[in-house]
């Protein structure tokens, strides 16, 4: 089923400015989608995609849309059709394209290197083989080494007729300034709680307390909120789970650690690495694909990014500590913000290869000389 109006969350202005720029036939050559992981940029990016290439285009609410019934339509959906073109972070650099190895959407610790780069400017310069269309993309664009951004400064500088290209990114400064200037840049805000519990209640068959859990835990990303549900839906109905007890949503979880702070020396901080490490790994086995549990080329930046994945929770239960009292209480909101600042240079680090014990020990530490 294809994305309407009502599943870009949050995103109908930024829809509504890309769908006239369709009906005027002003659509740019570069399109950049930024914003936090899970907050919509697949989906909204993919509509477009179906737009420009979908042969029998519709009108909803006085915007064009694609139909969405379409071999086209379809082919893009799933990503077989031959003039729409996607380009992932790969797990370890390789010349040839059939040694390849796509990483999973939930690693972080992955990377887009020079030959992807160069792969991708020799098909731009191939004519479209079905209409007169052509969409290319790079999902997280802001994961593309110097070399390869370098590389495709010809490609954006001499655009090929009929050729839309998107650049997908969660954080638009870690590209450079001459690949941002060449581009339309579209940046993709939070989802209000409300919009996002609204589209769980039309889209899921989850309960209020699910909704609730899930809306906690995805602070303003509607994938992440769907993810959660998923998770706690798959949980419930597990007929075969050892676990009697219902699924702890990771918010919840996540408070827990947070509590723990305030209550430990720092000393402390060891156990908290081991706790924190031990649901890295289980949160990381809920959400990895088949994919990624048997690819051994990724293992080292799979641990790497399973913790990135266990710090975004626990940022989600400091930003919401942040957001509750910046207008009550100025130092309380000090101390989270200090600690939100600490949680993302700890996730950048261990994503460049830190020791990762250390970094999670110097972490927890700081953050309970904080607390």
């Amino acid at each position: 089923m294809i994305a309407n109006m009502s599943t870009l969350i949050g995103h109908n202005a930024r829809w509504t400015a890309l769908a006239r720029a369709f009906g005027k036939d002003k659509i740019p050559q570069t399109i950049l989608l930024s914003g936090p992981p899970h907050i919509g940029k697949w989906t909204l990016a993919r509509r477009y995609a179906q737009l420009l290439l979908c042969p029998n285009p519709i009108e909803e609410a006085g915007l064009p849309a694609p139909c969405g019934t379409c071999r086209v339509c379809h082919q893009v959906k799933i990503e077989t059709f031959p003039d729409f073109k996607v380009y992932r972070p790969l797990v370890s650099s390789a010349k040839e394209e059939r040694d390849w190895i796509i990483a999973p959407k939930i690693m972080s610790g992955s990377g887009i290197f020079i030959d992807v780069a160069r792969r991708f400017g020799d098909e731009a310069m191939r004519k479209p083989s079905v209409g007169a269309r052509k969409v290319m993309m790079i999902v997280q664009a802001d994961r593309m080494e110097i070399e390869a951004q370098n590389a495709l400064l010809k490609t954006f500088e001499e655009p090929v007729k009929g050729l839309s290209i998107f650049l997908l990114c969660d954080n638009a400064d870690e590209l450079l300034p001459t690949i941002r200037s060449r581009c339309w840049h579209v940046p993709l805000g939070l989802s209000s709680n409300a919009h996002i519990a609204d589209w769980l209640r039309q889209s899921t068959p989850a309960t209020e307390a699910q909704i609730t859990a899930a809306v906690l835990a995805a602070n303003g990303r509607p994938g992440l909120a769907k993810r959660e549900i998923e998770r706690l839906r798959l949980d419930s109905q597990d007929e075969d789970s050892d676990n009697e007890q219902p699924s702890t949503p990771r918010f919840t979880q996540a408070e827990a650690i947070v509590a723990r702070l305030s209550k430990s020396r720092a000393v402390g901080a060891l156990g908290l690495t081991e706790e924190a490490l031990r649901l890295a790994k289980i949160w990381w086995d809920e959400d990895q694909s088949g994919d990624a549990k048997a690819n051994k080329k990724g293992d080292a930046k799979i641990a790497r990014s399973s913790v990135a994945r266990f710090l975004d929770e626990l940022s989600n239960v400091y930003r919401a500590r942040w957001a509750q009292s910046v207008s009550t209480r100025a130092a309380d909101a000090a101390r989270w913000g200090a600690g939100l600042d600490q949680i993302r240079k700890t996730r950048h680090y261990i994503l460049r290869n830190a020791n990762t014990n250390l970094a999670l020990d110097v972490l927890f530490g700081r953050l309970i000389a904080g607390a």
